[in-house]
């Protein structure tokens, strides 16, 4: 009997790996990343470490990006760099830009702004050079975002409409639905909350459509953020418990702490300040876990707030200084100031 030559049996493993990572990313946006992490296992072992290829360097990505999209960013980021030194002695550079666009999302999560945009300029630079449009549209959508947290808005939303045009002209949906769901949150900050809600809507139908449970829970998690910054605690009800729904069945801790986040909002705002300080307490530990230095910010404003509203005032006083602290860390001017109101006492107590 003729046995299949190393050469064939390399190109079938590849082939395989292959079909493997791409079921594994389709899985990674619904009801199975536990599925994702598996088949990526599965590719890479295929792979194999002997012989460095830009499938390997892609495999390892989307692995990382599996993991980090669930809050798992200490095992995701040495992935995403071995991908990125793999990249690099091949001379892949679009395995490099990605590479460097996703570490500078850690970066980003880690509060670590200047790094985050350094990785990413540099990121764009290459999928330009390399003529990577799609990359280039992800890359501008995440320097979005970090010039939306240093809040300047009006380069935010240059980044982000150049990625509309982008992606609705190659009907890519998924970072579409992305884009829409950022201009969606910075219009709840600026009070055009019907354009807000228009964004969220037609977000939420793509994600709908595509089976992407991760972007439908974080544009729910959105949407009751809206209806709570509006007063309305009944609607936003609806859309806090589907998001912690869907972060609960993705096991995603990322997404739970922020969810958590809200329900704690929502119960202050309905009177219930002992089970609000209890259930941000929780958010708190998970947003350790994740490394998510904004959202734990965040959390720690919302926390204060629950705390003074049951009227432990010097506690709330020390949890409103430790949030300054992390606010100024990251480099959030206009959430300082926002502290700083409350340390002076004249805020409203409203949501946001």
């Amino acid at each position: 009997m003729a046995h299949a030559a190393p050469k064939d049996r390399r190109f079938n493993g590849t082939v395989e790996a292959r079909r493997l990572a791409e079921l594994a990313r389709a899985a990674g946006f619904g009801d199975s990343p536990d599925d994702a992490v598996q088949l990526n296992g599965e590719a890479l072992a295929l792979l194999g470490t002997d012989e460095k290829s830009s499938l390997l360097a892609d495999v390892l990505r989307w692995q990382a990006s599996v993991l980090c999209d669930r809050g798992r960013t200490a095992e995701a980021e040495p992935l995403y760099l071995r991908s990125l030194a793999i990249s690099s002695e091949l001379g892949y550079d679009a395995g490099r830009a990605h590479a460097l666009n996703h570490l500078g999302t850690l970066a980003l999560r880690r509060g670590d702004l200047h790094r985050a945009t350094r990785l990413m300029t540099e990121a764009l630079s290459l999928a330009d050079s390399c003529g990577e449009t799609r990359l280039e549209g992800l890359v501008a959508q995440n320097l979005g975002i970090v010039a939306d947290i240093e809040g300047d808005l009006a380069a935010a939303t240059a980044h982000w409409r150049r990625c509309i045009t982008m992606f609705e002209a190659t009907n890519d949906l998924q970072p579409l639905c992305a884009v829409l769901n950022n201009l969606g949150f910075m219009y709840v900050r600026e009070e055009r909350f019907d354009d807000a809600q228009s964004m969220y809507d037609r977000a939420l139908g793509i994600a709908r459509a595509r089976g992407d449970l991760m972007s439908e829970g974080i544009l729910e998690e959105n949407r009751a953020e809206l209806k709570l910054t509006m007063g309305r605690l009944d609607e936003s009800n609806v859309s806090l418990s589907r998001a912690l729904e869907i972060a609960e069945v993705r096991g995603d801790d990322v997404r739970l702490a922020a969810a958590l986040k809200l329900r704690g909002a929502h119960e202050r705002l309905s009177g219930n300040h002992a089970d609000a300080a209890d259930t941000l307490r929780y958010a708190l530990t998970l947003c350790a876990i994740v490394e998510d230095a904004l959202l734990g910010a965040e959390i720690l404003y919302q926390f204060g707030m629950a705390l003074h509203a049951s009227g432990e005032v010097a506690n709330a006083r020390e949890v409103w200084e430790a949030a300054l602290d992390a606010f100024q860390r990251i480099g959030m001017p206009k959430w300082a100031d926002r502290i700083r109101k409350q340390l002076s006492g004249g805020d409203s107590g409203r949501y946001l």
